[in-house]
């Protein structure tokens, strides 16, 4: 599937995801924010997993729907991409990756264990190029009291790097793991 078609399809599964929330909310709930720092890891293309840390932001609009954003930081492995250039070095800072988006998250309340899922996008800043970045994910709240609750995610991110010829398409799983302060 080329690009333009694959974006093309997550943005009519985020409308059809966004819509099938109107006819399952009965009971609103006061809305919540949360923040959660978390800690992570991701694995791309090449499986060289490389750390990351960030926050998240979780706004709860009812109990089944839910919106937010996240700002992460991670520093790139790149033992792959220097056995291809046969050691050359490469340019300096290359290793670093921030990246930003919002989420559309769907909850399936069923107690204190909430599991969830969720549509990202956003833009993540790698080789000194922003690639518009998206991404589907399945994580789980688990409310610890009132105010604390801890949460994990696994994502599947997909964006490009590069142009014309030198274009590629990057593939990430990231596993996260965080602890929601509601406010």
């Amino acid at each position: 599937m080329n690009g333009r078609r694959s974006l093309k399809l997550c943005v009519v599964l985020a409308m059809m995801f966004l819509g099938m929330n109107a006819g399952f909310s009965q009971t609103p709930s006061a809305s919540v924010h949360e923040i959660a720092p978390y800690i992570g890891f991701y694995a791309p293309d090449r499986f060289e997993t490389s750390f990351n840390v960030g926050l998240r932001y979780f706004y709860s609009i009812d109990r089944r729907f839910g919106v937010g954003a996240v700002l992460g930081f991670a520093r790139a492995q790149q033992e792959f991409l220097k056995r291809q250039l046969d050691g050359a070095a490469l340019v300096a800072g290359s290793d670093r990756v921030v990246f930003h988006g919002a989420r559309a998250v769907q909850y399936f309340p069923s107690g204190k264990v909430e599991p969830y899922l969720a549509f990202h996008l956003g833009l993540t800043r790698f080789y000194g190029e922003n690639s518009l970045t998206y991404g589907f994910g399945a994580g789980t709240k688990v409310a610890i009291n009132q105010k604390i609750s801890f949460r994990y995610e696994f994502f599947n991110y997909i964006f490009s790097n590069g142009r014309d010829a030198a274009a590629w398409t990057n593939k990430n799983i990231e596993v996260a793991f965080m602890l929601g302060y509601h406010l």
